[in-house]
């Protein structure tokens, strides 16, 4: 072999080597970019459920102090059971009614199905029918 087949040989060889470079540049810049974004919504994530405790510790202080000023009794309910806007039946059957509610509404609300419009529409009364009885039963209830 002579040095210009050796040189030819060499050429390829170096850019195939330099293409492969740029492509590990570039792989490794996007997963420091993603990465640098994933840390970033874990912290507006953490900073949102700080303002969220906040928030509901506030307000329940508030109902606190108004019940105080109206002269209803005080009741320490624990932090985060749901039951501030609960009916005085117990409060659980009330609240996990509501959300059987809001998970029926979820899956089988007809704005969320894609599809030709017969489907649509059938879907649309269907969920009418149930809807009117979920409601009914909720005005039932005290």
């Amino acid at each position: 072999m002579t040095g210009i087949d050796l040189l030819a040989l060499a050429i390829p060889a170096l850019i195939v080597l330099l293409g492969a470079y740029v492509v590990y540049q570039a792989r490794r810049s996007r997963e420091t970019e993603l990465s640098y974004s994933l840390r970033k919504c874990r912290i507006a994530l953490e900073d949102a459920e700080q303002a969220l405790d906040n928030t509901v510790g506030y307000y329940k202080a508030e109902v606190r102090r108004l019940k105080g000023r109206l002269g209803e009794p005080l009741t320490d309910d624990p932090p985060g059971n749901g039951n501030l806007g609960a009916k005085d039946h117990g409060g659980a059957p009330d609240v996990k009614f509501k959300q059987a509610r809001t998970a029926f509404a979820r899956m089988y609300h007809p704005d969320g199905v894609q599809g030709d419009p017969d489907e649509k529409r059938i879907r649309a009364e269907l969920f009418k029918e149930f809807w009117e009885e979920l409601e009914r039963i909720d005005r039932r209830n005290p």
